[in-house]
């Protein structure tokens, strides 16, 4: 009897653990966090990625060509990822969140086309030419160009107080703004 009892008391402690900490039981401002945290976290592999500095030889052309394409390339599938991950967070808790993730997304999309531009642009490079180079490079690195001026991706989690305050909690979006922060 004495292993039944046990065993009840520790599946209605489960339950009931389950139930106040996964559920949708949460008051609004956690699940604001968990959500703004989320949204975050899909832009966290975009985040490295366009942060992370090509492999340029200047004294090898073929290898400039190379690294700036693998480049393109790794950010436009980091950009993928994070447009797939934000199609996963689901609805927002917030007023506005919805709106600011599909702003996002279309950002989002908006750069993926330029840097598959671009990388497609690279495999046509005659690098045996230096004229052709000095020509096609400036036109392929403008998505590098672009990403300097491209804000902060929370940004516009700045747009309500609610947003603000769960994205100023959520340690994803730390972490995003120290990546994309510039340094000083």
């Amino acid at each position: 009897m004495g292993t039944r009892r046990l065993t009840g008391t520790l599946a209605s402690a489960f339950v009931l653990l389950v139930a106040t900490g996964c559920g949708s039981g949460g008051d609004a401002e956690s699940d604001a966090v968990v959500w703004t945290d989320q949204v975050c976290g899909a832009l966290s592999g975009f985040a490295k990625a366009a942060t992370t500095q090509p492999q340029v030889n200047g004294v090898d052309p073929v290898a400039t060509v190379r690294g700036l394409g693998d480049y393109f390339g790794a950010t436009a599938t980091a950009v993928e990822g994070s447009i797939t991950a934000l199609d996963a967070v689901g609805p927002s808790p917030v007023a506005g969140g919805d709106e600011y993730v599909a702003r996002l997304k279309g950002a989002l999309a908006q750069i993926r086309t330029s840097f598959d531009a671009a990388k497609a642009q690279l495999a046509g490079v005659d690098t045996s030419s230096p004229q052709a180079m000095a020509g096609a490079l400036p036109a392929a690195m403008a998505p590098l160009q672009e990403l300097r001026n491209l804000a902060d991706p929370t940004a516009g989690l700045q747009a309500t107080d609610e947003l603000r305050t769960a994205a100023d909690k959520a340690s994803n979006c730390q972490q995003v703004r120290s990546t994309t922060s510039p340094a000083r």
